[in-house]
């Protein structure tokens, strides 16, 4: 008998660690705030701040010594992996994430392995000569012509061949040759040395599935399991997020476009009852990034015309039980209610390790193409009015819902109360005051509710 459960354990044990879902040991972000292109002394700054908002992360700009452009897009074209310089000093880094880890925050490093710099300002040839520690052998060229670049990418002709071995615009590829490997895995090593604590990969996609995973690997069995890792993945006809969430959590571009068409003029919020979304529930989503803003991105994906769109589909974002949200560092300055959103993001999660039943469902209660509203099981709701125009119905019936008892709204502190009648019927009686039910929300708004002693509602009664 003790023979035999020895032999199940051991079997379990391959199972688990084995299985893709998990691969990611450290604790899944709470809410991650992009300090998109900022120095790491102005992050060190207010990166406590950040930690009494809710959040647990941190992504900062990526490390190595890039292009001496100050464009943002320079951070992204690497030309020495052994060297900390751009956005601060190994020693400005070292602080902040001393600071950081002081105030109970994580900090990801961005990190840019699919390619180096294009230090030459064409698109078609760099002297390969110029990356030190890196040889011509190092990268990708034509045939019998070094640093010439070998092809287009073409993301829609069936097959992941030029994604993989083409220059990415004029961005020399690399090949992962043992010597490519030594390079960026020693630049893993020393951000880890220097305490971070997860990883975000650049252009993944671009890289070979099986290098990512060794990487991803390395870091694990460097960490001790303790970092939290994810893929930049940008999904087309050629690449599918399956592709590579068996290895790390991956960019859901997939619900963002979803959220796209949900939220511009024209949309229906009613398409996010059932969102379109990745399968996985670790995947990063946002209401928008870098690379999607027209403004600073001549190629943005799918953009938004009216930035306040993708503000309230952020707010949807946070307010959701899966996906671990990315907030930018703009958008959480320019909307109010992002703030709130992050704030009760971490509460819902508390709430749901105490045992809570905080399971998201977005509800039919209001049937409306510009408002949503969607429950956190019977911890808290969030409702977002997309239209210009006030939303106001005096009776709302939310008897087939887990909504019951007080709640507050977190940034404004009013209290909503759900009773339940002699009929069995569950209403909101009281919407900020004893004189109204219903609900009432402004246009262009989003607002977040946690549940409360019922004696909150019994103030002023």
């Amino acid at each position: 008998m003790r023979c035999q459960k020895f032999v199940v354990l051991a079997i379990s044990l391959v199972i688990a660690f084995n299985l893709p879902g998990l691969a990611q040991v450290a604790e899944q972000p709470v809410a991650i705030f992009h300090a998109f292109n900022q120095n790491y002394n102005d992050v060190r700054k207010f990166v406590c701040q950040l930690a009494d908002r809710g959040y647990s992360h941190i992504q900062i700009a990526p490390a190595q010594k890039s292009n001496s452009s100050q464009e943002w897009w320079a951070r992204y074209q690497p030309v020495d992996y052994d060297v900390i310089e751009g956005k601060g000093s190994q020693a400005d880094l070292q602080q902040l994430i001393a600071q950081a880890h002081k105030c109970k925050i994580k900090v990801i490093a961005d990190v840019v392995f699919n390619h180096t710099a294009n230090l030459g300002g064409g698109d078609n040839f760099e002297d390969l000569t110029k990356f030190p520690g890196l040889t011509q052998n190092d990268f990708h060229s034509a045939p019998g012509n070094p640093g010439k670049k070998p092809c287009d990418i073409n993301y829609s002709d069936g097959n992941r061949n030029s994604e993989l071995n083409c220059w990415l615009g004029g961005l020399p590829d690399l090949k992962y040759t043992a010597n490519v490997k030594k390079i960026q895995k020693a630049h893993l090593k020393k951000l880890l040395d220097l305490g971070i604590d997860g990883f975000r990969f650049d252009a993944a996609k671009h890289m070979p599935a099986n290098v990512v995973k060794e990487y991803v690997d390395y870091i694990n069995r460097e960490s001790q399991g303790k970092t939290w890792n994810y893929l930049e993945v940008i999904t087309d006809s050629d690449t599918r997020a399956d592709d590579y969430k068996w290895i790390a959590a991956v960019t859901d571009f997939i619900l963002y476009n979803s959220m796209k068409a949900a939220f511009t003029s024209s949309g229906d919020l009613r398409s996010l009852r059932v969102p379109t979304a990745i399968d996985d529930s670790r995947s990063i989503t946002f209401g928008r990034n870098h690379d999607t803003i027209r403004e600073i991105n001549a190629d943005a994906i799918n953009p938004y015309d009216d930035a306040s769109d993708s503000y309230l589909a952020t707010a949807y974002v946070l307010a959701r039980e899966s996906g671990t949200p990315l907030i930018l560092n703009w958008d959480n300055a320019d909307a109010p209610y992002i703030k709130t959103g992050v704030k009760f993001r971490q509460i819902m999660r508390q709430r749901g390790k105490a045992g809570g039943n905080v399971k998201e469902n977005v509800l039919a209660a209001v049937n409306s193409s510009t408002v949503l509203l969607m429950e956190r099981g019977n911890e808290g709701f969030f409702v977002v009015n997309k239209a210009v125009g006030k939303f106001d119905i005096p009776m709302l019936d939310l008897t087939l819902t887990n909504i019951e008892g007080c709640y507050r709204e977190l940034r404004n502190n009013f209290t909503v109360a759900v009773e339940r009648r002699q009929n069995g019927k569950k209403f909101v009686t009281r919407w900020g005051t004893q004189n109204r039910g219903g609900m009432e929300v402004q246009g262009r708004d989003a607002l977040y509710f946690i549940r409360e002693p019922w004696q909150q509602c019994q103030i002023g009664r």
